[in-house]
Formats: C-alpha cells, structure tokens, sequence
C-alpha cells in the first residue's frame, strides 16, 4: 500500500493532489499544512478518513517535517505563490526544511528508503520548454513573476546540491488556470498551453506511480483544447511587472490593502 505526503495541501496544487489520492483507496497520505482549520474548511471528509494523517506546523519544524515524510514512497512538495513579492523566499523555505528533515530521518535510520520530492517547479526554469516560446512571451512571463522565479531558482539549486543522496523531480508546466480535469500527458520534450491545476496533480501523481524521472525536467501538458483561460491572468502579470520594476509599490498596496 502506496504512502505519500503532500506538503502545502490547502494551495491549489497541493488541495487537488490530495483530492485524487484520496480517490484510491489503497493509498495512505500525510498531509502538512500551516492551518489545520483552512484545510478542513476546504475538505470536511477528511477529518474522518482513516487514510489522512494531519500535520499541522510551519516551514521551520523540521522535526514535524521528518515525521510526515518518513516511511513515504514520494512526497509532492505543492508550497508555491503565484504573488511576485519582491524578495519572497517560500520555495527555498521549504527546499532548506525538506532537506533538514529528510537528513534527520537518515542519521536515526541509515538505511531507511528517502522518498522521492516531486518538487513543482515551472517551464520559465528550463531553457528547453522555454525555448519554444516566443522570446517577448517568455520575457513578459519572467519579468512579471521575477521574483517567484528566482526564488525557485535559487531553491532547486540548492537541492542540487544533495543530488548524491537525493531525489527530485522537477514538474514543470506552463500557465495554470483553475479548471476540472480534461486529460493530462507527461512530456520531456514540449510544454503545452493552459493546464489545469487538477490535470496538474494528475500528471504529478503519474509521475510519482512511474519513477524514473529523478532530476528531469517533466511538463504535465493538456490532451485537449477546451481548458478554461484564466482571466485573471493578465492582471496578475501587470501586478507583478509592476513590483519588479518598482518593487517599492508591493509595500504601498498592501498597506493600502490593495495586495
């Protein structure tokens, strides 16, 4: 019987990853979250579902950590903001946690099996997949979330850096929009246009059942055309070319409660 964990369980990624595990009944999941309310505000059942065990800290306990990821087959690391916050570091956050605690679990057990990180990157990190875009595109995509970027930038290499004992996965899909389920494909060679988040947690989950994707780059892409386009979108990439260039207006709009 299959054990994973997901760690930020209550964002859009992580809360479909848990939805379609949830569906096999064979499959045991923790689950780590900052709010235990939020999450049960979101999935009442889970409060009674003897396969969902809770964990509820923040991204420094690395101890909670340990505990949730130990004795699991693969962990979906989802914890991820699509806010270009000058100076945001929640990917590295989590990448420096994960690490503590998979090392505390492998000086108590030498021998113990680590699980693999299916780590939710982005196309905008691999030449490859951005590559085959548009290079204005691509530059209107880096410079409005610049900073979310060059914090998983910063994440991943880090993880690298344990690449001997260590494995990831790097999923790495275009734009994400809220939607249901149209039909995923896993690809290394292409990315496609708008991916829902739950054929995104499909294909994450795919990947995790597979194995052997250990530090590729793997894009979930979309086996149809009518995925909903986010409207939201290019608000969100205003904002964020806005605080990449005046990263002073980030401060300004939260305290006028406009962020």
């Amino acid at each position: 019987m299959p054990t994973y964990a997901v760690l930020g369980a209550t964002g859009a990624t992580g809360a479909n990853v848990l939805k379609l595990l949830i569906k096999n009944p064979s499959n045991s999941i923790n689950v780590y979250v900052r709010s235990k309310p939020k999450l049960l505000a979101q999935a009442p059942d889970i409060a009674s579902n003897q396969q969902v065990r809770i964990f509820t800290g923040n991204l420094t306990d690395t101890s909670l950590i340990a505990s949730c990821l130990r004795d699991t087959d693969a962990a979906f690391s989802t914890v991820a903001s699509n806010d270009n916050m000058p100076g945001t570091h929640i990917a590295q956050d989590t990448a420096h946690s994960v690490v503590v605690a998979l090392m505390e679990i492998r000086m108590t057990e030498p021998n113990v099996k680590i699980p693999t990180i299916v780590w939710l990157s982005s196309a905008s990190l691999n030449p490859h997949f951005y590559g085959q875009e548009p290079a204005f595109l691509h530059w209107l995509l880096a410079t409005s979330f610049s900073y979310v970027y060059t914090d998983l930038a910063h994440a991943e290499k880090y993880l690298k850096m344990h690449q001997k004992w260590l494995k990831v996965v790097l999923i790495q899909p275009g734009g994400l929009v809220e939607d249901k389920q149209h039909g995923h494909a896993i690809s290394l060679e292409k990315v496609g246009n708008f991916l829902s988040y739950a054929d995104l947690a499909a294909g994450m989950i795919e990947v995790a059942e597979k194995g052997g994707y250990d530090w590729q780059g793997v894009a979930v892409v979309p086996t149809t055309n009518d995925t909903a386009i986010e409207w939201r979108v290019p608000g969100r990439m205003l904002k964020g070319m806005t605080f990449h260039f005046a990263p002073w207006m980030y401060s300004l709009m939260k305290a006028l409660h406009l962020q």
